[in-house]
């Protein structure tokens, strides 16, 4: 039940950052942009009761795999405005990104 009501709240949280960029694309992009997967996962940890060195060591974990995260959405618009398709450019993209996530594994193991 517990995994239902978690599952439930995400998918909320997607549905309504889908019908909010119909709308409102700035607004949209804004709630894109906040942290809000890593939000809900703190509120989760508090609530089972994770003590805050495991909430401090969680937070540092995601700010070291938000660096390559960035390389995703600097190279694709580049790329779609140098003429690239969007599957090309998207392709590329996750694949530099991938190896940027390889390399901040590999960084900080």
């Amino acid at each position: 039940m517990y995994f239902l009501i978690k599952t439930l709240i995400s998918a909320l949280l997607i549905a309504t950052v889908t019908e909010l960029a119909e709308k409102m694309p700035t607004g949209s992009a804004l709630i894109k942009s906040l942290p809000l997967t890593s939000l809900l996962v703190f509120f989760i940890m508090k609530y089972e009761g994770r003590t805050t060195q495991e909430l401090i060591g969680m937070s540092w974990d995601i700010l070291y795999m938000v660096i390559p995260s960035l390389l995703l959405f600097i190279l694709f618009p580049l790329l779609l405005e140098r003429g690239l398709s969007f599957g090309f450019a998207l392709g590329i993209s996750v694949g530099v990104m991938s190896l940027g996530y390889l390399g901040m594994f590999r960084l900080i193991a």
